[in-house]
């Protein structure tokens, strides 16, 4: 996963908690991580995908994995199948 993804991801996560009324450390505590591990994916933006799945969780969204080629679109548009 790129920098610029989980930078991202991170960004969206920590503005859901915000508009949930969580602050860092309650956030770390419903996804069952320490609040370092969330401060080095901010400055790092280094994150395996169990621990920003387990963030998107706690605030109530889930991270889903797209294949990154043309079938998808080809699928979309009934070309496939």
């Amino acid at each position: 996963m790129s920098q610029s993804a989980v930078h991202e991801l991170i960004q969206q996560i920590l503005e859901a908690a915000r508009e949930q009324g969580m602050d860092q450390q309650q956030l770390a505590q419903v996804a069952g991580l320490s609040t370092g591990t969330i401060s080095r994916i901010k400055q790092q933006t280094d994150a395996s995908y169990s621990s920003l799945s387990r963030l998107a969780a706690a605030v109530g969204q889930r991270l889903t994995l797209t294949a990154d080629n043309d079938y998808i679109a080809d699928v979309e548009h009934g070309k496939l199948f």
